[in-house]
């Protein structure tokens, strides 16, 4: 294959002993790309096994190099051409198959929500070799809910790899086709390569634990993995010129058994918390060793270990597997679910099936059609640009027909979406301006009536999540009560720290900017609105099993004088100011995210099986620390006024995920649209009787709706 594309760019191979097929590192590919199949359908099974992906990175390090070592061309725009016609048939036509088939197979079955909201751009971007660029933006953490339920996170890999050939033919031309005639040329150049790797790895360990998604995604914090792999091809017959290493040595045998030992060893031990940096270490080096001794001492135990029939079907296999592996994984998590052995058996046959279409009537044909070898260069490139440029046009297409062609109920954002922007208002209501922009960690958003008559007084809302998920019911506010609403979010930053429940990284912060604009802006007759997650939680959206624990047991613990305290200090400063205060109370909360349950094709998931029906009982058992802590407050602070939600939430008897056959809940405790809307006429007639009060708090009664201490 390697000649024949070279013979038809007019470039001169010459094959030697040294440069033929190594089946050995077909075995080693299997090992790598099994690890990672594993680690994926369960993690358990082997831990460490996502480091298969640095195993790649060694191999490709050594074999691209491999392949071009006996090209000879005195130019380099030949020889570059030639390169990446050569990568074109190896790589694109498989990843693009991929991505128009799980594009659209996504559109029809993924749930619109966060999680999925760059699904479809991570994908594009893979056509172009940039995916780790969207993840790293987007997405955080290769292990964060986001990345894990993206059928597109594992393309990350192959952009490193790409955009590693961006430079490849580059030093390649140079030390190898070129051959450096000067010994001291030739050394400075080799050591300009370990100088690029050493500095890979110094980024390695110093974004690890200071960025640590960068660490995983971004090639400079990977070059090293691909370079020592180029190093070992390129020095390694230099280092062994003249000496004859048996395979069947007694030296080679024992240093395959620690190698082979210390290799495996990783795919279990190796830890997420430290990784690259120093978790890469180890299998990367090991697999230095095992390339270095089925290339230069075949024939031992571990030679012949690697070119097993079933190691070599798999490392054949293995481009093939490791594109279509995770897109079985992702879509059966979001669908039937992938935590029973049936469904993870189901699993394996669907990827081999997938694979070995792929690998059969896409990637090796390709790779040897005579019809595409013998087109000339811009055609060649031509058709391949024009062919994604195609794909990139039906994945948009696909996405924006989603509403349309989806399966999923979460699509109708009618019902579903609160913080949707196109909102229609009953006629005779004032329209309204809305604009948002970042704050801190989180958003500042803004409606602003645009009719003659506006009111004097304006809403302000600070809060958490539960702030943000009320987007809806304040455009309807604003609108039908002609109030100008400044709504500020950011999740997990609640206002009042009553309990001990963790907050996030930076919401001192924000929570601090937000209340510092409130003050400076708002006027006597003002209203401050505080919402927030008080209830504890059954599970987190993407737990699996619900925990023993279900918060019932920090009912009885006792309340923390000194944050209730801080609270009626934050507030008390407000009401001095002049503003009207109303707090939220805990709302009730699932123990299923339910739109991940909403559907024929996953509800029987075992993620759904806790369902989404609770007794009214064991929801105010819940919530009934953080509403004493509320209720306290409120008594010390009689003008606040305490609102509670649960009453319009939930009958006689129970909570209920859904509401005549509506979704009142999005996840497991944000509410939709049709949650808005159900809480929307109690929370106007509230309104009614708060702002227009505001100047004569100390004659107004106090009226506590639903609440009981």
């Amino acid at each position: 294959m390697a000649d024949r594309v070279a013979a038809s760019a007019g470039l001169n191979v010459a094959s030697s002993a040294r440069s033929r097929f190594i089946g050995g590192i077909s075995g080693l590919r299997a090992i790598a790309v099994l690890s990672v199949v594993v680690f994926h359908i369960n993690p358990h099974w082997l831990p460490g096994g996502f480091v298969g992906v640095d195993v790649f990175f060694v191999i490709s390090g050594f074999v691209v190099a491999h392949s071009v070592s006996d090209v000879r061309i005195s130019s380099f725009r030949a020889y570059f051409c030639w390169f990446y016609r050569r990568r074109f048939l190896r790589i694109l036509p498989a990843i693009y198959l991929y991505v128009l088939v799980v594009v659209a197979v996504g559109i029809l079955v993924l749930p619109t929500s966060d999680v999925t909201r760059y699904v479809e751009a991570t994908g594009i971007a893979a056509l172009l070799g940039a995916s780790n660029v969207v993840l790293l933006w987007k997405a955080g953490s290769y292990f964060a809910t986001s990345s894990e339920n993206n059928t597109f996170t594992h393309t990350w890999s192959l952009a490193v790899e790409e955009q590693y050939y961006v430079l490849f033919p580059i030093f390649s031309y140079w030390l190898i086709v070129r051959k450096p005639s000067s010994a001291r040329v030739r050394t400075l150049s080799v050591a300009a390569v370990v100088v690029a790797c050493l500095l890979s790895l110094a980024s390695a360990w110093y974004f690890t634990h200071r960025w640590p998604a960068f660490a995983f995604y971004m090639l400079p914090t990977r070059l090293w993995e691909l370079g020592i792999g180029f190093l070992l091809r390129y020095r390694g017959l230099r280092l062994v010129r003249g000496v004859a290493v048996p395979g069947r040595s007694h030296v080679v045998a024992a240093g395959s058994v620690a190698v082979l030992g210390a290799l495996l060893a990783s795919l279990v031990l190796t830890s997420a918390d430290a990784f690259p940096w120093p978790g890469a270490l180890v299998p990367c080096f090991a697999t230095v060793v095992v390339i270095a001794i089925v290339w230069l001492a075949p024939g031992g135990w571990l030679d012949r270990l690697l070119q097993l029939r079933g190691l070599r079907f798999f490392g054949d296999l293995s481009y093939s597997l490791y594109l279509w592996h995770w897109g079985v994984v992702v879509l059966m998590r979001w669908t039937v679910g992938l935590d029973r052995l049936p469904l993870q058996l189901i699993a394996v046959v669907l990827m081999l099936a997938l694979a070995l279409m792929s690998y059969h009537f896409v990637e090796r044909p390709l790779r040897h059609d005579l019809r595409l070898l013998a087109l000339g260069t811009p055609l060649f490139f031509g058709i391949y640009a024009l062919v994604g440029v195609a794909i990139a046009g039906a994945c948009l297409a696909l996405l924006h027909e989603k509403p349309r062609l989806g399966l999923a109920a979460s699509n109708n954002v009618e019902i579903w979406d609160p913080a949707r922007v196109a909102v229609a208002e009953p006629a005779g209501t004032c329209p309204i301006a809305r604009s948002s922009a970042d704050f801190g960690t989180g958003l500042k958003i803004s409606y602003r009536p645009t009719c003659a008559s506006v009111a004097p007084h304006r809403i302000f809302v600070v809060g958490d999540s539960h702030a943000g998920a009320y987007q809806l019911m304040m455009n309807h506010v604003a609108a039908r009560r002609a109030t100008p609403i400044v709504l500020y979010w950011s999740g997990g930053c609640r206002m009042l720290d009553i309990d001990d429940a963790m907050l996030p990284a930076g919401c001192e912060g924000f929570r601090d900017a937000a209340l510092a604009e409130v003050r400076a802006a708002a006027k006597p007759g003002d209203l401050l609105f505080l919402p927030g997650l008080y209830t504890p939680l059954y599970r987190k959206i993407w737990d699996d099993a619900v925990p023993a624990d279900t918060g019932l047991g920090k009912a009885e613990l006792p309340l923390d004088p000194a944050k209730i305290a801080r609270s009626q200090a934050l507030l008390g400063g407000f009401l001095k100011q002049g503003l009207s205060i109303i707090l939220e109370a805990p709302k009730p909360n699932m123990p299923t995210a339910v739109f991940r349950c909403a559907d024929w094709f996953n509800r029987n998931n075992d993620y759904c099986r806790p369902g989404w029906r609770v007794p009214r009982a064991e929801i105010e058992q819940r919530r009934s620390r953080p509403l004493a802590a509320l209720v306290s407050i409120q008594q010390h602070l009689p003008a606040i006024y305490l609102w509670d939600p649960l009453p319009m939430l939930c009958d006689a008897h129970f909570c209920n995920g859904y509401k005549d056959g509506k979704p009142i809940y999005y996840d497991t405790h944000h509410l939709t649209a049709f949650g808005d809307d159900l809480l929307l006429p109690d929370f106007l007639a509230i309104l009614d009787r708060t702002m227009p009060n505001a100047s004569a708090r100390t004659a107004r009664p106090i009226v506590r709706r639903g609440v009981s201490p």
